[in-house]
Order: C-alpha cells, then structure tokens, then sequence
C-alpha cells in the first residue's frame, strides 16, 4: 500500500516519472534495496526497479509508514531514471 498525499503526489514528474511508475518499480519481483539512511529520525531506502509497463528503470527513495491500523504503507519521496551503474547492479541479480 502507497502513501500519497498532496506532499508527493506529481513531485517526481519534473524527474520524467509518473507516479503509477514508482508503484510499478516497487512492486518489481526483481526490485532490490541498495542502501538506506537515517533523515530527520526517519529511515529512508534507496530502491531499484523497473516499471514494467513504461519500460523504465528507476530508483526510488522512500520511507516505510504505519497507518492507523498497523498496516505498512510505502511513501515515495523521489524518484528518477537509474543511470548506468546502477542499471547493472538492478541486473545482476
């Protein structure tokens, strides 16, 4: 499940990404996490994946939220094309 709100939601289009794109990146069976950070005492994974229907590679940061009921929501923060290193490392797996 996705956390969109009016604070994300279009944020990624200056980056040529739609939003459906980075659910698609997310839900990639051959996603992998690379890295993760502490920002402002939130932990924030770095994600790659490709949207299958757009054919693009992306890279996806976002941080792991709770709703109200405990349910694990996804919030994008940003998202951009992989660049060449990053495309290998997605295809190694």
């Amino acid at each position: 499940m996705f956390d969109w709100d009016d604070g994300n939601i279009g944020k990624n289009a200056k980056h040529g990404v739609d939003d459906w794109e980075i659910e698609e990146a997310c839900q990639d069976p051959r996603s992998r996490i690379i890295s993760y950070q502490f920002v402002d005492s939130e932990e924030r994974y770095i994600l790659l994946g490709r949207a299958l229907t757009s054919g693009k590679y992306l890279r996806v940061v976002y941080a792991r939220r709770e709703n109200w009921a405990g349910e694990l929501l996804i919030r994008p923060i940003s998202a951009v094309e992989m660049n060449a290193s990053q495309r290998r490392q997605y295809r190694k797996k």
